[in-house]
């Protein structure tokens, strides 16, 4: 019996979400929005490469197999499972990231993490 052409599956694509999200920092912990964790999820972005862009601002980047990856010159954090990024004490200190919420959105490859002191040069005020 024929049923047709053969099913061949083939992954959705992965899109990222549109938009800023505010996430909160707890003890060393960012706590990544709902969109940003499941995007993450679903592109298998769970080892990260933690930047600091400026005074403002940090970033990070999905480490992938096939990356160079310089361990003794990088900071490396990975994703829990619930969603949370440990961000190292150093990096914290460098760019002022406290206790605090923080804006992330998906941008460039990476997701870039605003710090409360730009949210008005993003729009957002207080």
């Amino acid at each position: 019996m024929n049923f047709g052409p053969p099913v061949v599956l083939i992954s959705p694509s992965v899109n990222p979400p549109a938009g800023t999200f505010l996430a909160k920092v707890r003890n060393g912990l960012i706590w990544f929005p709902a969109p940003i964790h499941k995007f993450c999820e679903t592109a298998g972005w769970t080892l990260f490469r933690v930047e600091i862009v400026d005074d403002h601002r940090l970033e990070i980047l999905p480490v992938l197999d096939d990356d160079d990856t310089d361990i003794p010159d990088d900071f490396y954090s990975s994703l829990s499972g619930d969603g949370k990024l440990w961000i190292p004490a150093v990096l914290r200190g460098l760019v002022g990231m406290g206790e605090q919420s923080v804006m992330m959105r998906v941008e460039n490859g990476g997701i870039g993490i605003y710090l409360r002191k730009v949210f008005e040069t993003l729009g957002f005020g207080p």
